[in-house]
């Protein structure tokens, strides 16, 4: 299974909203599969809940350590970037999503995400949280 960046961040920031759905899905997941382009995206993430949510430095890099312990694939950007950009212009959405959509067809899985503009666009290949969490996948 491919997983939204979100997903961790979620889980592992505990974000009350959506903290019991995206640890179940890094509970539930035999595997989980993410671009390289995660670790980017991810470390973004963080940067912006240290600036706007005053996390601190130290637990955004546990963080990111603990993120990596989840991660059982990485797929190679080198692989992926054409598709991603097909999709992206075709779709008229970032390349960073894209990216995700590509591993998923690489891996010939889904994505799980929170994204509901991602599921909208791609909706054979994004699963819900409560999609995820409610299949037998």
């Amino acid at each position: 299974m491919v997983v939204d960046t979100m997903v961790f961040a979620y889980a592992l920031l505990g974000v009350e909203k959506f903290c019991q759905d995206a640890t179940a899905i890094l509970e539930r997941a035999n595997t989980i599969s993410v671009p390289d382009s995660f670790r980017a995206e991810m470390a973004n993430v963080l940067w912006q809940w240290i600036k706007h949510r005053k996390v601190s430095i130290e637990t955004a890099l546990q963080v990111m350590d603990d993120t990596e312990s989840l991660i059982s694939r990485t797929l190679s950007g080198e692989n992926l970037w054409e598709r991603a950009l097909v999709l992206s212009v075709n779709s008229n959405h970032p390349a960073y999503d894209t990216y995700f959509i590509a591993a998923a067809e690489m891996e010939n899985s889904q994505v799980v995400s929170f994204d509901k503009k991602l599921k909208t666009i791609f909706p054979d290949k994004v699963l819900t949280a409560a999609e995820f969490l409610s299949s037998d996948v």
